[in-house]
């Protein structure tokens, strides 16, 4: 019992200088975020300032129509989502339930393209986006999004799938009901699980996504919100204060997401690990 106890109280003092590492960051960007805006040299990185301010905040939304910025981040961000669900949920499922030659190799290749970041692949991605005439285009960032972010999803969907009982889709068959009558009234409705997990990890990914929205989007009206903190940042320009609270504002919608769907997403994770 005392090894026990002596776990339980090592594990929660790691967990809590892990969460500590974590929020440190957090910390500092609010902090920064509400410095006033004639001090130019926080201490401690952020975490001491002399004064609380919301001019910063003032800055943002007078200085740029971050509002129109969120906007283009939000359709960006949840149009890939929507590629992604329905892309993912049926490839997840015909590897699931359907009979498929070489499925495991085919599996094996889809995945694979996890280990492609998309810094990685920016060069190629803008010859593709030029080529086809979608720089400067909602679609030069929403399809490179949800192509990168579909194997992940069809991992999740898969081993949800495959956690499932096959008596109720066998009934349905029965029934008369199609394969895809099958996935599209009887599974979609139970997997909440999955897709929260898939739509946190995408919006996320494509929310905060920088590198490729960079050499994209030109237009400042199409731009997304995570290219604003460029407009507070050179060589001869640094305003930390002003750049943070857009950070801050970043975070907002991702934060939204996360605290709408969160009950759902260990449950997602899990799915599959375990069969009976």
């Amino acid at each position: 019992m005392p090894n026990v106890k002596l776990s339980k109280s090592f594990g929660f003092v790691f967990a809590g200088l892990v969460a500590l590492v974590w929020l440190v960051p957090v910390v500092m960007m609010l902090a920064v975020s509400f410095m006033p805006p004639n001090q130019r040299a926080p201490k401690f990185g952020g975490l001491l300032i002399n004064g609380v301010s919301l001019d910063n905040y003032r800055t943002v939304f007078s200085d740029a129509p971050i509002l129109r910025h969120l906007v283009n981040s939000l359709i960006i961000a949840c149009s890939s989502v929507l590629l992604v669900v329905l892309f993912g949920s049926l490839a997840g499922y015909a590897f699931a339930r359907l009979r498929i030659r070489w499925k495991e190799t085919w599996f094996f290749l889809l995945i694979s393209a996890l280990m492609l970041p998309i810094p990685t692949m920016v060069v190629p991605l803008f010859q593709v986006n030029k080529t086809l005439g979608l720089l400067d285009n909602y679609l030069g960032l929403i399809l490179p999004y949800a192509a990168f972010g579909t194997p992940l999803a069809l991992i999740i969907f898969r081993s949800f799938f495959e956690g499932l009982p096959l008596e109720v889709e066998e009934a349905a068959k029965v029934d008369g009901c199609s394969k895809l009558g099958i996935y599209w009234r009887i599974v979609m409705p139970i997997s909440w699980p999955a897709i929260a997990a898939v739509v946190i990890f995408q919006f996320m990914a494509s929310f905060n996504e920088f590198v490729l929205a960079l050499v994209t989007i030109d237009r400042n009206e199409l731009k997304p919100m995570t290219l604003v903190p460029l407009m507070y940042s050179g060589q001869f320009m640094a305003r930390p204060g002003v750049m943070f609270a857009t950070l801050a504002l970043i975070t907002i919608p991702v934060l939204v997401i996360y605290v709408l769907m969160q009950r759902y997403l260990t449950r997602g994770m899990i799915a599959g690990a375990v069969k009976g």
